[in-house]
């Protein structure tokens, strides 16, 4: 068993670093008496399966002659393991002259060497497969009680990966509100997975049934030709990384929506997360918080509170009354941010602060 758990960990470093998932998946399919493996987030796209080393020729061909044209070999439409059974092997979905029948098995895989597999389903649409050569026989017995042994070991270590991207990308999404940016997480069908605190819904650009939706037929046809071009995994990379500037019906400068796909997500196969959108509202005053004021200059909070409503645009005697100041102690205060700042007017000081914001 100590194999068995050496693989497993392998799994749970490739579920994070998904670069290592071909190393990772040979060392499971050894383990485990196999002579490959896969790992397949369904639905079957180009972007959603990790083949061990070993399969690497095979991957291909496979990728270009099913996937990639569309065509669903036989186990994919039949072989369906849930979370309530253990691994289901060919005779558990198909019989032997079927088999014996069946193009994909015969035309296909025998000419490569392969005819065995074995399936199990991990949390979150997930479905590990070994592969084993037509010499070797079917599952059975004590090779298939293995596998039913090191099963509950690989879907705790699924769990925790799903938990662990979730967490992080979680903390991303807090990052870029913390900078004043809005930010959502889209899944492949451009669903919201999730957003942060700074996206303002509203005013042209709101949520309905977890979709991204805009008023107008024209803006919404470029709003999906985007996402669409977006989460495209065989795009060029210019599209997979664009801005786009939607109109607001109040008149208000258009929303800018810039997105990016995420790479690593997408090939980690343990997160929903396809392409990230950061949304910025150009008329939101950007305001530095009191603590970078601070550490970067020495200001007070009174100072702090003064300097923000001048980089939002108010006049010194409207921050005044906002502070609840006179305008003579507001111009004293003024020219100690200056001296703090190395600053000597208003315009300078406004565009010093707007590079904080």
């Amino acid at each position: 068993m100590d194999c068995i758990e050496t693989a497993v960990d392998s799994f749970r470093e490739a579920a994070i670093l998904p670069e290592h998932w071909p190393r990772a998946l040979e060392i499971l399919a050894r383990a485990l008496r196999a002579d490959g493996a896969t790992l397949v987030l369904k639905p079957t796209r180009l972007n959603s399966v990790a083949f061990s080393t070993g399969l690497e020729p095979f991957a291909q061909e496979y990728l270009l002659q099913y996937v990639r044209a569309g065509i669903k070999d036989p186990r994919e439409t039949r072989v369906d393991p849930s979370l309530s059974e253990g691994f289901v092997t060919d005779y558990d979905c198909f019989t032997p002259q079927e088999i014996a029948g069946d193009a994909y098995y015969q035309e296909f895989l025998a000419p490569r060497g392969l005819g065995w597999h074995a399936a199990a389903a991990l949390p979150g649409d997930l479905v590990f497969s070994l592969k084993r050569t037509v010499g070797r026989g079917h599952y059975d017995g004590e090779d298939l009680a293995l596998l039913n042994e090191a099963l509950p070991r690989l879907r705790a270590a699924s769990r925790m990966a799903s938990l662990t991207w979730r967490t992080g990308l979680a903390a991303q999404l807090r990052v870029f509100e913390r900078l004043g940016h809005g930010a959502i997480l889209l899944d492949a069908k451009a669903r919201v997975l999730m957003a942060n605190d700074s996206v303002e819904f509203g005013d042209g650009f709101d949520l309905c049934g977890g979709v991204l939706q805009v008023p107008r037929a024209a803006d919404r046809l470029r709003l999906q030709r985007f996402l669409r071009a977006l989460l495209d995994p065989d795009g060029p990379a210019s599209a997979q990384a664009a801005t786009l500037a939607l109109p607001r019906p109040s008149g208000l400068r258009p929303w800018l929506l810039d997105g990016m796909a995420c790479g690593d997500a997408m090939r980690s196969l343990h997160s929903d997360a396809l392409a990230l959108l950061l949304i910025t509202n150009v008329e939101r005053p950007l305001r530095p918080r009191p603590e970078v004021l601070y550490q970067m200059f020495g200001l007070t909070p009174q100072e702090s509170r003064l300097a923000c409503a001048l980089l939002a645009g108010e006049s010194l005697q409207e921050a005044a009354a906002e502070l609840r100041i006179s305008e003579g102690h507001a111009r004293q205060r003024l020219k100690a941010i200056f001296a703090k700042t190395a600053t000597s007017r208003q315009g300078e000081l406004t565009a010093l602060l707007g590079k904080l914001g």
